[in-house]
């Protein structure tokens, strides 16, 4: 029952995934809202910061980390940025030293996150400053030449090379070079202009291409992009938006491109190639918007668009694929009380999304809890389709959107997608089953493999894995196969390695891996393990490799390379243990966990893959109340938990490399029903 832990393994996957959308509004009373956003749309509302702008709000952006908030608006300071987190607002930054000259329309900061700019009324038009986590620096010089008139949008372009603005007199759209010196000689105009003030403004996602969104026919207009500045004008779309346009925003894979304007259907989007421009208009949205739409954004996964416009609900969201716009989402339960004028997503970052899920012997087999600094939150929904059985191990996709549990019931596997929502409906099975039941589970670092380590010859099995479709056709077994019951699997963080522990002699098999499957397995350790192995588990600089034994002192390390195994570290000092569960590193592979039968049921060690094992880290003052089966870190190394044979059956501690355990959080509210086998901790960005 000891799996492979989650996550453990490599970097965190980047971040997409949004958990947050914010929009402007025209009124004083609320000038910016926020709300919790998932697969299933708009969550709640978060609190209003407690230091708010109190006059209309004109855009909004998030920080690419997704650490800060700013909001453009019509009083002085006329730009105000706060922190932000999962709780929403953070106290608001100091105001820059410098204020623009006049209302905020628009904002955006460099793809870095080193610059913020704002686009303003009054001369210059354009404030630019540099940012960083203590908030607005002195602001850069005015550029050279400045806009013409009053600038309504601005964007950095993709590689933070070039920032352009939109603004009310001819040329309509100026762009400029920029670097860590602020703004460069003004780029020359394009050669045919638009042909009303601009609105908005956008570069794509991958530099080609600049669009401008402005007040009169076409309505949009967009030209090649590149280090020489604008190109000749693409060719206007087949299929005009109606009316005037107010905002403009690409995909984030540069597929589409979408036009808030001011008549219905007030928003059209189109194909979208940097070599020939506007494809044909996607149908409209089956439920249209109410009147003008101000602002437009996608999601940054893509899965998404949104629309600040004019009347309740004054913000309206759809689902976004290539075959353009979806059923509408439903509106926010408490939506925006005046007219809608920015909206912005958050790249997923600054505050990721954990989970802690822990498999067990009676039904529901695995549970699942949201988890944050306060520990535990309120049990998620069981899966719809049962594991079948009592589940041995659980381990999380690198990327959070999958779960997949080792069982003890043919086909001895089980997986799900995953989402901040919980459990989706279940994978189909794979077409190949395990061979017995499963007593480990890991997925590649890419997510490209899924490996199980099982009861019944070949002991180990790999399966390619898709998020799209699941379980692919097994991969071959390998030519040399582990020598009895698979207890535990992992791979390197670099996914060029596979590792097995098992109950026979050698007790521990390593291959290479790759996308054909596996290689020559690596020569057996100089020193063996005196017994059977429970589990593996290489360090996150895939610099060592250690497993847990039943025989003193139970637990083995060694450094790991590409050559496979080095000369073992020598043990831990004064620790004589004759049989342990489970071993994990922490994510900054400056611990080592073991847990194990005996009180205190779980030991820590520090840790270098310099020099092994260090000091062993005090007990906790609260131990788990029974054999500990399994131990995770969480991703962020803030906490660490273990499954054990005794209600509560998980017990969680706060950690830190520093001072080691903290005091035992609180039991989840619903606690697992039965021995806990495995547990792992997940994170959405």
């Amino acid at each position: 029952m000891i799996a492979d832990k989650l996550r453990r393994a490599g970097a965190p996957a980047v971040p997409t995934t949004p958990r947050a959308i914010a929009v402007t509004q025209d009124t004083a009373a609320e000038p910016v809202l926020a709300y919790s956003w998932s697969s299933t749309g708009f969550g709640a509302k978060y609190s209003e910061p407690s230091t708010a702008p109190n006059d209309r709000g004109n855009g909004v952006a998030f920080s690419p980390d997704g650490s800060a908030i700013a909001v453009a608006w019509d009083g002085s300071p006329y730009i105000t940025a706060y922190p932000w987190s999962g709780s929403g607002f953070g106290t608001k930054y100091s105001d820059p030293s410098t204020v623009p000259s006049s209302k905020g329309n628009g904002v955006a900061f460099s793809p870095d996150g080193s610059a913020i700019a704002v686009a303003h009324n009054i001369s210059p038009y354009i404030a630019a400053y540099p940012w960083s986590g203590s908030g607005f620096g002195t602001k850069y010089s005015n550029p050279s030449t400045l806009p013409t008139g009053s600038c309504l949008g601005v964007a950095f372009s993709p590689d933070g090379s070039a920032i352009a603005v939109a603004h009310s007199n001819s040329p309509y759209i100026t762009a400029y070079p920029w670097s860590g010196s602020g703004f460069g000689t003004k780029y020359s105009d394009p050669s045919t202009l638009p042909t009303g003030a601009g609105n908005g403004v956008a570069f794509s996602p991958d530099g080609s291409a600049i669009a401008v969104a402005h007040l009169s026919s076409p309505n949009i207009t967009a030209y090649p992009w590149s280090g020489s500045g604008f190109g000749t004008k693409y060719s206007d779309p087949s299929t005009l938006p109606a009316g005037a346009g107010a905002g403009v925003a690409f995909s984030p894979d540069g597929s589409a491109i979408a036009v808030a304007h001011s008549n219905s259907p007030y928003i059209t989007a189109y194909p979208w190639s940097s070599g020939s421009g506007f494809g044909t208009k996607y149908s409209n949205p089956s439920t249209l918007l109410p009147s003008n739409a101000k602002g437009v954004a996608f999601s940054p996964d893509g899965s998404a668009i949104a629309v600040a416009h004019n009347n309740s609900p004054n913000i309206t969201a759809y689902p976004w694929s290539g075959s353009g716009f979806g059923t509408k989402y439903s509106n926010p339960s408490t939506p925006p009380s005046d007219n809608g004028s920015g909206v912005a997503w958050t790249a997923g970052g600054g505050y990721p999304i954990q989970q802690i899920a822990v498999t067990h012997a009676s039904s529901p087999y695995i549970t699942a809890y949201p988890w944050s600094g306060s520990g535990f939150g309120i049990k998620y929904a069981n899966p719809s389709s049962s594991t079948g059985g009592p589940s041995n191990c659980v381990a999380f996709s690198l990327d959070g959107s999958a779960v997949v549990v080792g069982t003890v019931i043919l086909p001895y596997i089980a997986a799900y997608p995953w989402s901040g929502s919980g459990f989706g409906a279940k994978y189909s099975d794979p077409s190949i089953a395990l061979a017995g039941d499963c007593n480990g589970v890991a997925f590649s670092p890419d997510g490209s493999a899924i490996a199980a380590s099982h009861v019944t010859s070949p002991y180990v099995t790999v399966y390619p894995w898709s998020s799209g479709s699941g379980f692919g056709t097994k991969y071959s077994n390998p030519s040399t196969l582990p020598t009895g019951t698979g207890a535990g699997v992992a791979f390197s963080p670099d996914g060029s390695a596979i590792a097995v522990a098992h109950l026979s002699s050698p007790y521990i098999n390593a291959y290479p891996w790759s996308g054909s499957g596996f290689g020559t397995k690596y020569s057996d350790p100089s020193t063996l393990p005196p017994g059977q192995s429970y589990s593996v588990d290489f360090s996150p600089d895939g610099a060592a490799i250690a497993i847990s034994v039943q025989g003193a002192p139970s637990v083995y390390a060694y450094p790991w390379s590409g050559s496979g195994f080095g000369t073992k570290y020598s043990d831990p000092s004064g620790w004589s243990l004759t049989a342990s569960n489970d071993v994990a590193f922490s994510p900054d592979g400056s611990a080592i966990a073991v847990v194990h039968s005996p009180t205190p049921y779980i030991t820590v060690f520090s840790w270098s893959s310099g020099s092994g094992f260090g000091t062993k880290y005090s007990d906790p003052s609260t131990l788990p109340t029974g054999s500990g089966y399994e131990v995770a870190f969480s991703p962020d190394g803030s906490a660490i938990a273990v499954s054990h044979s005794t209600s509560p059956y998980v017990t969680a501690y706060p950690w830190s490399s520093g001072s080691g355990f903290g005091t035992k959080y609180s039991n989840p509210s619903t606690l697992p029903v039965g021995n806990g086998s495995g547990v792992a901790f997940n994170q959405i960005n």
